[in-house]
């Protein structure tokens, strides 16, 4: 048995955090509506709709839910295939294994062989194969504590316009430093990583329903004008679309 299980589930209440876990399979986790936060050790994902993540077997994480989010949880052999992605990360889901994964809830381990459920199976663990990566929505801590301390504070003050010289003024040290090691550890420029923070929270507040405006303060831009530039340059949609469609207009 290669596909272990597939199950739906729906979070109705304000907000649903488990404790840091792992599996010792694949986990693909698939948003059907709303919005989760997904931390590892090394990184913090966020996932909005008709998008996933794949956390590889052994990797610890924790999952933060918004209220009603719907998501298919899918367990996976990590040697159903060969060529699996190899990390956890956001990924794209094509429209055919958005068609196929309501298929395959409650289908478990005695399904007759060359039968439709095997088939199904078969063509959806191909389809896993074909996974892209979506970076915006990933964002990687740097590895040293001293970084990770100005990070979490930085993530929890996103209205102050943050820059390379402030970090380097809480290290001590030169803004040449800081643009090199937090490159070198987190694989991001500060800026960009910054960019990333902001669309994270921005993109939870959004589908918590805070008004554009004020979410656009809270992360750290002048107006909601710009607000919607960057936001619709990173993501490809506005932010009214944003809410338009999680609140189904």
């Amino acid at each position: 048995m290669t596909l272990l299980s597939v199950k739906e589930y729906h979070f109705s209440s304000e907000h649903f955090e488990d404790k840091l876990h792992r599996h010792e399979c694949v986990q693909l986790l698939v948003i059907k509506k709303g919005l989760i936060r997904v931390e590892t050790q090394t990184s913090c994902s966020v996932i909005t709709e008709k998008d996933g993540i794949w956390i590889i077997a052994g990797s610890m994480h924790r999952l933060t839910m918004l209220k009603d989010t719907s998501l298919y949880s899918i367990y996976v052999d990590p040697f159903a295939r060969a060529d699996f992605p190899y990390k956890t990360q956001v990924v794209n889901v094509s429209p055919l294994m958005h068609a196929l994964m309501p298929k395959l809830v409650g289908i478990d381990s005695h399904y007759l062989p060359h039968s439709i459920e095997e088939w199904t199976i078969e063509l959806f663990l191909n389809e896993l194969r074909s996974l892209s990566d979506l970076y915006a929505f990933e964002l990687p801590y740097p590895k040293d504590l001293e970084y990770q301390e100005i990070c979490h504070y930085i993530s929890e003050n996103l209205d102050y316009p943050w820059s390379v010289a402030d970090f380097s003024k809480r290290l001590k040290v030169s803004d040449r430093t800081v643009t090199r090691q937090f490159y070198k550890q987190t694989g991001l420029s500060f800026v960009e990583w910054l960019r990333r923070k902001r669309m994270q929270v921005a993109l939870e507040l959004l589908t918590s329903g805070e008004p554009i405006t004020q979410v656009a303060l809270q992360v750290g831009y002048d107006s909601p004008s710009a607000f919607t530039t960057v936001f619709k340059q990173r993501l490809g949609f506005t932010p009214r679309d944003y809410v338009n469609k999680v609140m189904g207009k």
